[in-house]
């Protein structure tokens, strides 16, 4: 990463219009402090990435329920560009709510897709992926801090990222054994790492419902979806895809449309 990189100045014009609302108005800037958080009972992790002499530098801090492993809350300071404070805020309401496992996959390519006007128009320039990179950076090393920390025991890994088109051969490993709650779990980690984020972008919304005899996923429409003709069609045939190829080739999507209009 050079110098001139990770300083050259972006002209707002080239941020989404979703993504220069999170820098004008920050939420989640400051940090949490030992003693804040031992007055919580919580566990304190800490991360950084970058430094002042190259232009760019975060510092990330978490609040981590010490029973779970959940991040309830969640702050950063930067020193450096606006695509940095951008990057920055957005992967922290991301993480809020997610065990640090959860929050170590978030990607750059996610934190992107929050913020933009349009699907396929980047909210980050191109140029901006050592700002987005610091940040993954420093969640790496505020993770490494909650190793040891117990995940909840109905958490299961969601398989690593991979293009929609690839397929996971067998479905994921050890399907057959999980639980019912851990098949669920296992289900809404994947709509909410690799299919609500492209719905949420039309204003769209997915809950899981139930699994109903092993195979059939049920789902609820909000927002946008609830009266929009792919729902049944184009995007009930996308999150159909996912699961089968990301979890189990059995698997059957089953909308609930009671609440269609």
């Amino acid at each position: 990463m050079s110098l001139h990189t990770v300083t050259q100045s972006f002209p707002w014009s080239r941020y989404s219009k979703k993504l220069n609302a999170k820098i004008e108005r920050p939420r989640c800037m400051g940090f949490f402090t030992k003693p804040q958080s031992e007055e919580r009972g919580m566990h304190l992790a800490m991360g950084q990435e970058g430094t002042v002499e190259e232009g760019n530098q975060i510092h990330l801090y978490w609040l981590v329920d010490p029973d779970d492993g959940i991040i309830v809350d969640a702050r950063f300071q930067v020193y450096g560009q606006s695509a940095l404070i951008g990057a920055a805020e957005v992967a922290c309401e991301l993480m809020v709510g997610k065990n640090y496992d959860q929050a170590r996959r978030i990607s750059a390519e996610l934190i992107d897709k929050q913020v933009r006007d349009r699907s396929e128009i980047l909210a980050f320039p191109k140029e901006t992926s050592p700002h987005l990179n610091l940040v993954l950076g420093a969640i790496d090393q505020a993770a490494d801090q909650c190793i040891g920390i117990p995940l909840a025991i109905n958490y299961v890994a969601p398989p690593a990222p991979m293009d929609m088109g690839e397929i996971l051969e067998g479905g994921y490993p050890g399907w057959e054994n999980l639980s019912q709650t851990q098949k669920i779990t296992l289900i809404e980690e994947i709509i909410a790492r690799d299919i609500r984020p492209y719905i949420e972008l039309d204003a769209g919304g997915i809950d899981v419902l139930d699994l109903i005899n092993g195979n059939e996923v049920l789902i609820a429409y909000k927002g946008s979806c609830t009266s929009c003709f792919s729902a049944t069609g184009t995007t009930l045939s996308f999150i159909q895809q996912a699961l089968r190829g990301k979890v189990h080739p059995s698997l059957v999507v089953v909308p609930d449309l009671s609440n269609f209009h």
